[in-house]
């Protein structure tokens, strides 16, 4: 029997506070993502017709709406845990997710481009090289993406430009950690990871490395 008020059990506690926040956060981001989830899966595997064409703009929507908002209250959330500790941070991510719809234009901007990198990934699939520049490019867009959600969530640097100059190597480490957490729920089809700590992991990492606001140890 683990006394809850020893160093070990307090550790233990801590340690169950940090992956509820984590759990919280990201089960927060896939229920608000998950006809987004669903809708990507499908089109991605229609060949063209005037149904994908359908598909994708209301992924565009859809990406407008949910994912990219969702992802700047994230990171809002990652950065409330991280200043004053663990709690609930359901309601807290639903308010910040609709604090952010006010971004509309960029919202939508950032969705319109991640839509044509969609079906540039999908025209070029049978051509290595174009293919390849295709990639590039959209791990580029990830980087804004990045960039920009982590920016309008912690307003920590004057603006976007001055965070891709001082932080360029924290924000493709950034990437790569999302990247090799969807990669791995889609390879091995782990679900459970998807809602436990996925989105929410990542954005954890990324924060921290972007310099994020760390005011009280948890």
């Amino acid at each position: 029997m683990i006394n809850l008020k020893s160093k070990k059990g307090q550790r233990l506690i801590a340690s169950g506070n940090w992956l509820m926040s984590l759990f919280t956060i990201n089960f927060a981001f896939f229920i608000i993502n998950f006809s987004v989830i669903l809708t990507a899966i499908i089109l991605f595997n229609l060949n063209f017709s005037s149904i994908y064409s359908v598909l994708l703009v209301i992924l565009w929507l859809m990406i407008s709406v949910f994912t990219i908002p969702g992802l700047a209250a994230s990171y809002s959330a990652i950065q409330e845990w991280q200043i004053n500790g663990s709690v609930s941070f359901f309601k807290y991510f639903l308010k910040k997710w609709f604090d952010f719809q006010k971004n509309y234009r960029l919202n939508f901007g950032l969705g319109f481009v991640a839509s044509i990198f969609i079906l540039l990934n999908k025209i070029t699939v049978g051509n290595p090289q174009w293919h390849m520049a295709v990639l590039i490019f959209t791990f580029v867009y990830f980087m804004v993406l990045v960039a920009t959600s982590f920016q309008l969530a912690t307003d920590n640097f004057n603006n976007i430009l001055t965070l891709f100059v001082q932080k360029p190597l924290p924000i493709i480490i950034s990437v790569i950690v999302f990247l090799i957490l969807i990669l791995i729920n889609f390879v091995l089809q782990l679900a459970f990871l998807s809602v436990l700590c996925s989105v929410s992991l990542a954005t954890y990492i990324s924060y921290r490395l972007l310099g994020g606001q760390v005011a009280k140890k948890d």
